[in-house]
């Protein structure tokens, strides 16, 4: 994989550059590699590129790239056990009772005959004798009868209430001229998304036409070589840069059941189509909200929950991509169970330290072992405390009360960055074609030779400007989003 980092700054001078050598010259000619080289390079040096540098800047690992708009995927959910009640006979006041069988209707066909099953309570059982099929209420009908073998137990009816969920166990049979059953299996879902295009266009003022960057590449044969850039098109890039980053986490579906688009362009009349970007598939995996301060039993509670989703044996290392504001929520909640719990002493003596003409106090907590093994490890997205959101809710006054932070910056996403069979669980998925282009709009204004490997000669264009145009394509696929949560603050 390229490295690149910045050697220096100068002035154009036509003798010092070649065009051979300009990153202007790649991004037309080679516009998809330019790109991946500088999506690397800017993950790798810039807090503010997290989900594109994990994604895009590790190569084809990373991204898919497909043909349409839409594209579907499977996913692979955990096994289910348990089902809802849909109806039960009310006037049945002690359904069970002296082993009397009784008819409940569950919402899916997921329970077998001859299996069993547990209330709610965890202690009352009974076993499945009879599958009635399809029942009168959209589910399906069961006969049950209670196991106990006291003669005036019965199941309590407040657990056959509508909406209670009982659990599947271990089908029972008679020793001798018991006939089979039937098996569940849990095939792979189905998750649809779409692509959406994005248009940048850069019209050269040349302001800055003669302040030249130069990179330096890292060679696939281990050597180096020297590519140079505008500086106006070097912030120009980086602001698209910060775009994409911020659109690839707040980007939101946009398509209709129907498979139509509200949104229409009103020049061409034609559908634009968004993604859902990684906060809406986060957030419809797992989402919880605290209040002002964040306490170790709700954060216990919530992960907990989302970490019992899944099928893993073992502890597992889980990250919490999050703003300021959080590790600061974070922090105060480990710190005062820690005084609860009478650690307030030691605490303070690891704090203070000894520095140069005087003392330092404060180190903040960034980790934390929860009591299945897993550990969890925040990991700061500047984004959230910096970015345009964060910028936004400044200007309106959406300030936390305690740190003064904006309130986009007290929130947590659990991002699962594992690989599946052999498969990164989240990846960009492009359009073939449409990954990258980048080129020249000349009109009658002249190009600045600093900007490199442009047209002299010919124009395309009657109006009195010049144009660099960009266009891409992008969207996030999850195969396994069970351990993918939103955490956020809400006052």
């Amino acid at each position: 994989m390229y490295r690149l980092r910045e050697v220096k700054r100068g002035t154009y001078d036509d003798r010092g550059y070649s065009n051979e050598e300009t990153i202007a010259n790649l991004a037309i000619t080679k516009a998809a590699e330019i790109n991946n080289v500088l999506t690397y390079t800017y993950g790798y040096d810039d807090d503010r590129f997290p989900l594109t540098f994990l994604t895009e800047g590790q190569g084809s690992i990373g991204t898919v790239d497909i043909d349409t708009v839409q594209w579907t995927w499977k996913t692979m959910g955990r096994t289910k056990f348990n089902d809802y009640v849909l109806w039960f006979n009310t006037a049945n006041t002690t359904p069970g009772k002296g082993g009397a069988q009784f008819e409940v209707e569950f919402a899916t066909h997921w329970f077998i005959e001859q299996y069993g099953l547990i209330a709610p309570d965890g202690m009352t059982q009974v076993r499945i004798m009879k599958d009635l099929g399809p029942g009168a209420h959209g589910g399906y009908l069961y006969r049950l009868q209670i196991t106990s073998p006291n003669p005036n137990a019965f199941v309590d009816p407040d657990l056959l209430a509508a909406g209670k969920y009982w659990t599947l166990s271990a089908p029972t049979i008679p020793e001798s001229y018991s006939k089979g059953n039937r098996s569940n299996v849990m095939g792979p879902g189905k998750m649809t998304s779409q692509l959406e295009f994005h248009r940048y266009s850069k019209e050269i003022a040349g302001n800055l036409s003669n302040v030249i960057v130069t990179y330096e590449f890292r060679t696939k044969n281990g050597g180096t070589t020297n590519l140079w850039i505008n500086e106006e098109m070097r912030q120009h890039d980086l602001q698209i840069r910060v775009m994409d980053e911020e659109r690839l986490w707040f980007a939101e579906y946009n398509r209709l059941e129907d498979g139509t688009i509200p949104l229409i362009d009103p020049d061409n009349g034609n559908p634009i189509p968004h993604t859902a970007g990684m906060q809406q598939i986060c957030r419809e995996s797992n989402y919880d909200t605290y209040g002002e301060r964040l306490t170790l039993n709700k954060f216990n509670r919530t992960i907990g929950d989302v970490l019992d989703k899944s099928t893993d044996t073992g502890s597992m290392e889980v990250v919490l991509g999050c703003g300021k504001g959080f590790v600061e929520d974070f922090d105060l909640m480990i710190r005062e169970d820690a005084k609860s719990e009478g650690f307030l002493t030691p605490l303070g003596d690891k704090m203070i330290e000894e520095t140069e003409g005087g003392l330092s106090y404060g180190k903040y907590f960034r980790q934390y072992k929860t009591v299945d093994g897993h550990t969890i490890t925040l990991k700061t997205l500047s984004f959230l405390t910096k970015g345009s959101l964060a910028d936004s809710d400044r200007a309106n006054g959406n300030i936390h009360p305690r740190t003064g932070l904006p309130m986009c910056s007290h929130q947590a996403f659990m991002l699962d960055m594992s690989t599946y069979e052999g498969v990164r669980n989240i990846r960009k998925v492009r359009q073939k074609g449409q990954i990258y282009h980048q080129g020249v709009l000349k009109g009658l204004t002249p190009i600045p030779a600093s900007w490199g490997a442009v047209p002299n000669n010919s124009i395309s264009t009657t109006v009195d400007k010049s144009s660099y145009e960009i266009k891409n394509s992008y969207g996030l696929q999850v195969n396994n989003a069970t351990k993918m949560m939103q955490l956020k603050c809400v006052l």
